[in-house]
């Protein structure tokens, strides 16, 4: 399954510069955790937000939700990464929506019934309490791959009664929902729509027992913790090398940078990618630098004393410098995702005045925090 158009500018590079305000992290490590396990459609990170936001307003304990999304998974590339995405954020509870990519790729029923299963068995060794999700659904465009979702769905309500898992009927409700009308899906015929996702959130809510809670009919929106806030970036040049250990000490603000504050003020046409602004992704740099693909740039982070932190990445970021050391670079083809703290990356600060330098696409976020639990 292909990401909404914006989430495939990953492909062009930044760096940046400026003074940094860091908010302090909003974990605690005696919190419950739940890992939200899934596809583009977690990716986007909307229903787990809601999930929280509802608890939080309903005066119930509110978990830190943490985004195990990356779109384009299949249920067997989700079964890779248990461990890297899930059993090193020590959850509480594992919720896993999976099934989309496996019928528009056409996996077979045995296949996927062989990698849930996995991660099922997996889990349930680790004493990993499990919320399954049934699939959301596809429009008259995949109308085969609509119907043979019900071959996946019961698949997933016979893994989880075998393991004891809870289900999450958003199948259920998208169907009726659908059914009087309401249209779930986005123009591309595959992703939910917000009104989709305060589906998917709803289910999750009845499975974890809060059929009582009201469900949010509007995200509230507010930085992610620790955002670095203002950047000085430019337009890589066409012919322009990637950063190396040499040229990153070269880079210096001049009359070609563009000042830069997140969150930005351009609003984007899009419902999601403008919460994803609001939220502290930088977004739209062809509009707001100049057209490109690629962009450079440096960031100052601010540290009263020597610490150790973390930082976290997502969207479009292809290298993270700091103080002239490389910290970050993805393994070449490899997507993560898009969300916020897909990489949590530990570091350390040292006092005073700190240069971060990036390579990034159109969109990237980038914070720093005291603690990978946020």
């Amino acid at each position: 399954m292909s990401r909404w158009n914006a989430w495939f500018s990953f492909v062009v590079w930044i760096a940046i510069a400026s003074p940094t305000l860091l908010a302090a992290p909003t974990t605690s490590p005696a919190r419950g955790c739940i890992v939200f396990l899934g596809d583009s459609i977690t990716d986007g990170n909307t229903y787990p937000l809601l999930i929280h936001q509802a608890l939080t307003e309903a005066g119930k304990p509110a978990p830190l939700c943490i985004n195990a999304g990356i779109g384009g998974n299949t249920a067997a590339d989700m079964r890779k990464r248990i461990d890297r995405d899930i059993l090193a954020h020590h959850p509480t509870l594992v919720t896993i929506s999976a099934g989309i990519n496996d019928v528009l790729h056409k996996v077979p029923d045995a296949d996927y019934d062989a990698d849930v299963t996995a991660i099922a068995e997996r889990l349930t060794k680790e004493h990993i309490p499990l919320i399954v999700l049934t699939t959301s659904v596809l429009d008259a465009k995949h109308a085969d791959a609509d119907k043979k979702l019900e071959d996946y769905n019961a698949i997933l309500h016979r893994i989880a009664q075998k393991y004891g898992a809870k289900v999450a009927e958003v199948n259920a409700l998208m169907q009726q929902a659908r059914t009087g009308g309401t249209e779930v899906l986005e123009e591309d015929h595959v992703h939910p729509n917000f009104a989709g996702q305060q589906l998917i959130a709803r289910a999750v809510l009845d499975a974890l027992g809060n059929k009582d809670v009201p469900l949010p009919q509007k995200l509230k929106l507010e930085l992610w913790p620790g955002v670095v806030r203002d950047w000085q970036i430019r337009i890589a040049g066409d012919k322009e090398a990637a950063l190396d250990g040499q040229t990153v000490q070269t880079v210096k603000v001049d009359d070609r940078f563009k000042t830069v504050h997140v969150p930005v003020q351009e609003k984007q046409t899009q419902w999601w990618l403008d919460s994803e602004r609001e939220r502290g992704f930088v977004v739209g740099l062809d509009k707001i630098v100049g057209p490109g693909r690629l962009f450079i740039g440096v960031a100052t982070i601010e540290s009263p004393a020597a610490r150790k932190t973390y930082i976290n990445t997502g969207a479009g970021l292809q290298s993270i410098w700091l103080n002239g050391q490389l910290i970050f670079k993805p393994d070449r083809g490899v997507w993560n995702g898009w969300h916020a703290g897909r990489e949590r990356i530990p570091v350390e600060l040292k006092a005073g005045s700190n240069s971060v330098v990036i390579e990034t696409g159109r969109e990237f976020f980038l914070s720093v925090t005291d603690s990978d639990r946020w």
